[in-house]
């Protein structure tokens, strides 16, 4: 049996599509407040449920029962509820979900991470830190996953641009590369890792198929939709001072991660084992947008 934690949210949705496509025993964790069309979801593929919190020890200890295997993709970046917090959750809850795993018999706790070394100091990269520290501290056989931007969040709606309006958004300078990579990429190098014994006890930091610049996605996307866009640019001494004058842990986030993004200029990577043959391209996502947008 495998637990899947944060199984209904896209990426780990995806992990359950790709594990009972493999013919897995998989449960998803999901919260009592889950929306019930995406709990419905994971039942159809075959999937079982078990309602808990990562802040609710005994409801862990249930849902770890008999698992061999726990991935945890769980994060409040975009799904904060009251109560809700990155050191109570994305930190303390990932710990305590970990120390289930390993009281229940799991030998495997595979982690969703970030590759966040490049970005600033924020409560989300914090949590992440000490849930990794706490993975490498022994207790049982880990993989740390840490992909880059993913294309959906850092190329949507929210934070690129509405391709239908003609306006997008870079930031800083947009001259560095940055890394991008699909919601399917992460979740089919988190399922090779459960079969792969290379990736046991290891950290994997990875890049999408494509090294750009801000600068040449909007080209990409520019020949996708046809036209021209108008490009805004925030700048880096602008995101600084919203990162360092920041009160709320969110704005606190949100202004690093942002910040972080303006000043990646990432060198390649070598190419792990774990990662899929075939990557989605920052040009099959722009085309991809650009058709669900009406062009």
């Amino acid at each position: 049996m495998i637990l899947v934690a944060g199984s209904t949210g896209s990426l780990g949705t995806e992990i359950v599509r790709l594990l009972r496509e493999r013919g897995e025993s998989v449960r998803g964790l999901v919260r009592a407040t889950s929306a019930t069309e995406k709990i419905a979801h994971l039942k159809e593929l075959g999937a079982e449920t078990a309602v808990g919190d990562l802040k609710d020890h005994a409801s862990l200890e249930a849902a770890c029962k008999g698992t061999t295997t726990v991935i945890s993709t769980v994060t409040i970046i975009t799904t904060a509820q009251a109560g809700d917090s990155f050191q109570d959750t994305d930190g303390a809850g990932n710990i305590a979900l970990i120390d289930a795993a390993k009281a229940a018999g799991a030998d495997h706790f595979i982690y969703i991470s970030f590759n966040f070394e490049d970005f600033p100091s924020t409560p989300l990269t914090d949590a992440k830190r000490d849930v990794e520290e706490h993975l490498k501290s022994g207790l049982l056989d880990y993989t740390i996953i840490k992909p880059p931007l993913f294309m959906e969040v850092w190329l949507g709606p929210h934070l690129f641009g509405d391709l239908a309006a003609g306006e997008v958004k870079i930031y800083g300078a947009g001259t560095g590369r940055v890394p991008y990579v699909s919601t399917h990429d992460v979740a089919q190098v988190a399922v090779n890792a459960v079969y792969s014994p290379e990736a046991r006890n290891r950290t994997i930091a990875f890049t999408g198929p494509d090294l750009c610049t801000q600068r040449e996605v909007v080209e990409e996307f520019e020949s996708a939709v046809g036209k021209p866009l108008i490009v805004t640019e925030v700048p880096e001494q602008v995101l600084e001072i919203q990162w360092q004058g920041a009160q709320n842990p969110f704005e606190k986030t949100f202004a690093g991660l942002m910040l972080g993004v303006a000043r990646l200029d990432q060198p390649a990577m070598s190419r792990d084992e774990t990662l899929p043959d075939d990557m989605l391209t920052i040009r099959e996502f722009a085309q991809r947008r650009a058709h669900d947008s009406g062009f």
